[in-house]
């Protein structure tokens, strides 16, 4: 997994030039319910309400009207469905910087959705329930009061709900008015690329959110019961929330402060915490001295969770962590290349690069580790770059000579001078592709268990390949357009055009 960094200085500035013309902007806060049963879910609730009261005398001393403070919608959608669009959805990120577009395939219709800027394009993925039928994203700027939230995009109407600000009033002025750097480290807190996580039993969000402390802290959105809670209280910041399968624990991780010389964080301690009543948090682990973060890979059953610790030097320390035992294994000591999960058969697949294989006494290549076993199974050599799980069905392992694919059980096929490959969800076919500088230009139609195309594509540079959920067609990415494919006849039709050249698109399918 890959962790996106903010320049802490580019920021400062960038808030510094727009503090001068803006000011704090009416409210538009989300409704909350009082949880008396924890003190900090009681303080969260006291928190709230001295914001919104002080944002209501803001309001009223610019004679602006008084606000309701009721979930409401916020932003008008710019276009209005027939009956017909009923979805699924493709929604992905327009060129524009707070648009999203859903695209309904039946109807050959596209849904302009528009939220205020920025989107954080990341949560398209960590945002959709895990039924496919519910999209809560964050967008905002910290300059307008409560602007920065977490909404709620309901289709096909493009109504757009706020469901809660993510910063308290007395951040977002230190932020305008640029005050001290702990504002700062809170707002980055807040809006890291892993800070929204459903329970796999949909019920609720979690996310980070900085609406009583000086720091971030976790907070759950209940949807049965249309609440926010605050689930922690801590003057180091919070984040990195990964629920269990049975959502019944809570994965965080603490970070301590900032290091804005090398733009780093400094990662503390593993916390896990029960659901429900939230009123038993322990710590799990502590991680690498030199962490700047853990990754949270998958789980190996109902209590045993993967992770490792990402540090200035790579990678380290693949380890197992059983959260009913509270107890810590390591898989594999020392430093490699990344990780793939394959959530089915629990085999995990590893790159051993040529800088970390001497000290282990292991070939340059890539490794599979079935459960239970402590054997590690070179399955090619060679230096590897990525490897990811594909939920077609196969670990998809690449270099610059193409792309190696592996099943769970140890079976493979190479294909050359391809810079990525996805799957279709049934796993009878794969589009291999390529954008000139990784892999071949264009794309190309495999069945899964061959090494040789049946068919040309494209021949255009190809960014990314998204299959529809029937394995029934798919979309191309590339030269600043959106293509659709269908079987059987595989012709190109251009959906959607006007991108910039260096977007890299995330889609998501909403039902």
């Amino acid at each position: 997994m890959k962790q996106y960094k903010i320049n802490v200085f580019g920021l400062i500035l960038m808030l510094l030039m727009a503090g001068m013309a803006c000011s704090l902007t009416s409210p538009t806060p989300a409704s909350w319910s009082r949880t008396p049963t924890a003190e900090a879910r009681a303080a969260t609730n006291t928190a709230i309400a001295l914001t919104q009261q002080a944002a209501l005398e803001h309001a009223e001393s610019l004679g602006t009207p008084t606000a309701d403070f009721t979930k409401e919608q916020t932003f008008t959608p710019t276009y209005e469905p027939t009956d017909a669009i009923d979805g699924p959805w493709l929604v992905y990120p327009g060129g524009e910087i707070g648009t999203l577009f859903a695209y309904d395939l039946e109807a050959d219709q596209t849904i302009e959705i528009n939220l205020p800027e920025p989107i954080y394009t990341a949560d398209l993925v960590r945002g959709l329930s895990p039924d496919g039928e519910t999209l809560i994203i964050r967008a905002g700027s910290p300059l307008n009061l409560d602007e920065l939230a977490l909404y709620q995009i309901d289709l096909p109407s493009a109504e757009i709900i706020q469901i809660s600000p993510l910063l308290s009033l007395t951040l977002q002025r230190k932020i305008v008015n640029a005050v001290g750097s702990r504002a700062f480290e809170t707002l980055q807190a807040v809006t890291r690329t892993e800070g929204l996580a459903w329970s796999p039993n949909g019920r609720y969000l979690a996310f980070t959110g900085a609406l009583d402390n000086q720091s971030s802290d976790l907070y759950i959105y209940d949807t049965m019961n249309d609440r926010v809670e605050r689930l922690n209280g801590l003057y180091s910041q919070n984040g990195v929330p990964y629920w269990s399968p049975g959502s019944n624990f809570l994965i965080s991780l603490e970070f301590g402060e900032f290091d804005q010389e090398d733009g780093s964080w400094h990662a503390l301690n593993v916390t896990g915490i029960q659901v429900p009543g939230f009123n038993d948090q322990n710590t799990l682990y502590f991680p690498d001295s030199e962490s700047q973060g853990e990754v949270f890979v998958g789980w190996l059953n109902s209590q045993t969770f993967i992770s490792y610790s990402l540090t200035p030097s790579g990678l380290e320390t693949l380890r197992q962590v059983n959260i009913e035992k509270e107890e810590v294994t390591v898989i594999f000591r020392g430093s490699f290349g990344e990780v793939g999960f394959d959530p089915y058969t629990k085999t995990i697949a590893f790159i051993v690069g040529n800088n970390n294989s001497a000290p282990n006494e292991m070939v340059a290549g890539i490794y599979l580790l079935k459960p239970g076993s402590t054997a590690y199974n070179l399955q090619r050599a060679g230096d590897w770059e990525s490897c990811v799980w594909d939920s077609g069905g196969m670990f998809v392992v690449s270099q610059s000579q193409g792309v190696l694919l592996i099943h769970p059980d140890g079976g493979d096929v190479f294909l050359a001078d391809e810079g990525g490959v996805n799957l279709s969800p049934t796993g009878n076919w794969m589009v291999g592709w390529g954008d000139g500088v990784k892999g071949a230009v264009g794309a190309r139609l495999y069945q899964s268990s061959s090494s040789r195309p049946l068919q040309e594509l494209s021949d255009i540079a190809i960014k990314n390949v998204f299959w529809q959920p029937d394995s029934k067609g798919f979309f191309l990415f590339g030269e600043e357009a959106l293509y659709h494919l269908e079987f059987p006849a595989l012709n190109p039709q251009k959906i959607r055009e006007g991108f910039s050249k260096d977007d890299l698109i995330d889609f998501i399918w909403v039902e």
